[in-house]
């Protein structure tokens, strides 16, 4: 009698045990677990949002188109850093409804910074090399006449600029680029100076990348961080101002549709004058237009490169996809320049 009733026992809590182990089976899969990882969608999941004025920026710019010039960064509490980082990674993200895939080489209005003591060192280099596979779309601004048959057949523009290295005769050139690709049907405009190598394939290849119906302001920083400056105002006050800007050094190129929203602060005589409130160059004057004036963030790209870099950290395999290495004072006494005339040569 005594076994019997363990027996029932035991087979009582057997299957209660079986009860509970399939009751909690159908709950977990009934109803799985969140994935914690989705909580944070896009461009925000390596954020730590952590205060409110932030929370708001961010839903700005997540509800704003990119090409939206509305979206001030000036006004953000956080100009160049979070909101820089969410803009140009949406960008890369964003499906794009018109890309740059038929962009054609002579789309691209290249102008070339110099003056008349580097026509015969400086220039006559560009002409020899990458400026020969790219004569027809690249116009040469100089301050000075020069008779030398070298210079026939190729775009010289000379300007009334002044020749002095100064942030007037600078702004003063940079405006007239800034006309002549306005008078021009070309898609883009990409600046350089006289001591830049451009390697056209690489820049066709860049510039393509991005949708033909948007706002690009692309180059290189010559800073790691934003540049201060001080705004003239009425009643000879100031303000200080903080945006990114390409340095000439390295070359920038602007997309048409931005050079248009340009106009207001950039056509004719309006450059210099915009040069003028800030008291800087030509390099500076069109990144303060762009970035506070259009509150367009500037898209930074290794890709370029001034004077003031040491070229030999590249590796041979990676220069030729360089968009525009610079002349330095280690080409002088390396292999480098003939890498860098190679590239655009061969």
């Amino acid at each position: 009698m005594f076994v019997k009733k363990v027996l029932r026992a035991l087979s009582g809590a057997t299957l209660t045990f079986f009860i509970v182990v399939l009751v909690d089976l159908q709950l977990r899969t009934g109803h799985p677990q969140k994935d914690k990882s989705s909580v944070f969608n896009g461009n925000l999941r390596s954020l730590h949002i952590s205060t409110p004025e932030l929370r708001a920026s961010v839903k700005e710019v997540e509800q704003n188109p990119l090409d939206n010039p509305s979206l001030d960064l000036a006004k953000s509490p956080y100009p160049g850093t979070v909101l820089r980082e969410i803009n140009i990674e949406r960008r890369r993200e964003k499906p794009l409804t018109l890309t740059g895939a038929d962009l054609q080489l002579t789309d691209i209005f290249i102008a070339v910074k110099t003056t008349g003591r580097f026509h015969a060192t400086r220039l006559a280099l560009l002409l020899q090399t990458w400026i020969s596979k790219t004569k027809d779309h690249t116009y040469i601004f100089t301050d000075a006449e020069d008779e030398d048959d070298a210079l026939k057949g190729f775009n010289i523009i000379v300007t009334s600029c002044s020749p002095e290295h100064s942030h007037q005769g600078l702004s003063c050139k940079m405006s007239a680029e800034y006309d002549h690709f306005m008078a021009s049907n070309k898609k883009w405009f990409c600046h350089v100076d006289d001591d830049n190598y451009v390697n056209p394939a690489a820049l066709l290849s860049l510039l393509s990348a991005f949708p033909l119906n948007s706002d690009i302001y692309v180059g290189k920083p010559s800073l790691d961080h934003p540049i201060r400056a001080h705004e003239l105002l009425e009643n000879n006050k100031t303000r200080e101002v903080e945006f990114w800007f390409a340095t000439g050094g390295a070359g920038f190129c602007l997309s048409r549709r931005l050079a248009e929203k340009m106009e207001p602060w950039a056509s004719g005589s309006r450059f210099e004058q915009t040069s003028a409130v800030i008291r800087l160059p030509d390099d500076c004057t069109v990144g303060f237009i762009v970035e506070k004036r259009l509150g367009i963030p500037l898209v930074q790209s290794s890709l370029f490169h001034s004077h003031l870099e040491n070229l030999l950290l590249l590796t041979p395999r990676r220069i030729p996809l360089q968009v525009r290495p610079a002349y330095t004072a280690h080409c002088s006494s390396t292999a480098l320049p003939l890498l860098c005339c190679g590239l655009v040569m061969g």
